[in-house]
């Protein structure tokens, strides 16, 4: 068996593509009831639960075919939806378009997202033990009063 085969022009093999930094931004368009949203949470089966950003409704978005096994959607991701027509309640939409981080970050520059928007989710403030019906005590502070204790006198 030869070691490399292949044809003449076996070596040439797969061009790579040159990609521009300053691609053309895709913006939503309201007269196609576009809107912009963030993935809150991956359901599975190219269903995702979103946060939009025309008020802050929750709603529950599919991929849409082109996108799917193509473009990787994950959690806290950018996404432009396509609200469907025809439906009485507003709460399911399609995902029709995913921006990278740096395309994000011109959304907003541009003044498309609101200036509070979040890029990633993970960073949740932490809520005061109040929150939680509880206090927690110091070790150091039990750990004062169990020295008094002698073990002769139990």
């Amino acid at each position: 068996m030869p070691n490399n085969k292949g044809g003449r022009n076996f070596k040439k093999g797969k061009k790579t593509r040159v990609y521009e930094d300053k691609k053309q931004l895709i913006k939503k368009d309201v007269k196609e009831s576009q809107e912009y949203a963030q993935v809150v949470n991956p359901k599975g089966n190219g269903r995702f639960e979103l946060l939009c950003f025309d008020g802050g409704k929750t709603r529950m978005g599919t991929i849409c075919g082109t996108m799917r096994k193509r473009v990787w959607v994950n959690r806290s991701d950018v996404v432009l939806i396509s609200l469907w027509e025809g439906m009485t309640d507003d709460t399911k939409c399609s995902i029709i378009h995913k921006y990278s981080e740096d395309e994000a970050k011109r959304l907003q520059k541009e003044g498309e997202l609101p200036e509070a928007f979040k890029f990633n989710l993970d960073e949740f403030d932490t809520p005061d033990d109040e929150e939680y019906g509880f206090t927690m005590d110091d070790p150091s502070d039990s750990s004062s009063e169990e020295e008094g204790i002698d073990l002769d006198d139990i």
